[in-house]
């Protein structure tokens, strides 16, 4: 089974307009160092997670169905691409029900309702559900937005974990950590060089939460330009991978 990481970075993708920082500049360069903005595509089950505002881009390449889509957080970067879902005129949407608002609104003023059945599934957090794949959303610190989250997504015997934006109080939550340790995959956020409280995980702390799931394997996406290079990253995380975007994990 593949995972498609579609977009490996933050809102601002890389390069960063206006930007002439090491990162933003190689990017112009060399293509192979631009980031996207986050989301994920898992072909077996069509379910795209996080339409990012580059999904036009996405979707283009992948040309594919998609029937299900899971939504982390109500961050532009993460939510700001839903209305290039009207190609497809029936899906379903999953997340917190607070997040679920905002899509509900997103699709009424850009996408409209009538000609589109769009369904809402709204998720509790620390709660297994049942869609022909099981699927279990857990919360995380991410401020200064109201709610934000991440999923397990158990395909049969293999379960998938993302994140989502996390701060590093990950790393204190018993509960989360029983439920994602030993998974299949684990894709965390890696942003900055070193973490902020109750936003984002750094380098370190993204080690940390890779070694305590002990994943058999583990990308680290989120990327934003004012980390490090991509092949210095490579070094520090090693045996770990860093993503870049259309990157084909199998599991």
């Amino acid at each position: 089974m593949e995972v498609i990481i579609l977009g490996s970075g933050v809102y601002s993708g890389i390069p960063k307009p206006l930007c002439n920082c090491e990162n933003c500049s190689r990017a112009r360069k060399f293509h192979s160092y631009r980031r996207t903005r986050f989301s994920i595509y898992i072909p077996k089950i069509r379910t795209l997670i996080d339409p990012s505002p580059d999904l036009h881009y996405h979707l283009e390449h992948i040309n594919d169905k998609i029937e299900h889509v899971f939504i982390t957080h109500a961050h532009f970067d993460h939510i700001g691409g839903l209305p290039e879902l009207q190609i497809f005129k029936h899906i379903k949407l999953y997340g917190h029900g607070t997040t679920l608002e905002v899509a509900k609104d997103m699709q009424k003023r850009f996408v409209g309702e009538s000609r589109w059945n769009w369904e809402y599934f709204p998720l509790e957090f620390d709660t297994w559900y049942d869609f022909g794949f099981k699927v279990y959303h857990f919360r995380v610190a991410h401020q200064p937005i109201e709610v934000a989250g991440g999923f397990v997504i158990q395909i049969r015997d293999k379960r998938i974990v993302i994140t989502g934006d996390t701060g590093p109080e990950i790393l204190d939550d018993s509960t989360t950590l029983e439920e994602i340790k030993g998974a299949d995959l684990l894709v965390a956020d890696m942003t900055h060089k070193h973490s902020i409280p109750k936003a984002h995980l750094g380098v370190d702390d993204a080690i940390k939460l890779a070694q305590i799931v002990n994943a058999k394997k583990t990308v680290f996406a989120h990327i934003s330009h004012t980390n490090y290079t991509h092949e210095v990253l490579e070094d520090m995380v090693r045996p770990y991978i860093v993503a870049r975007d259309f990157m084909h994990v199998h599991i």
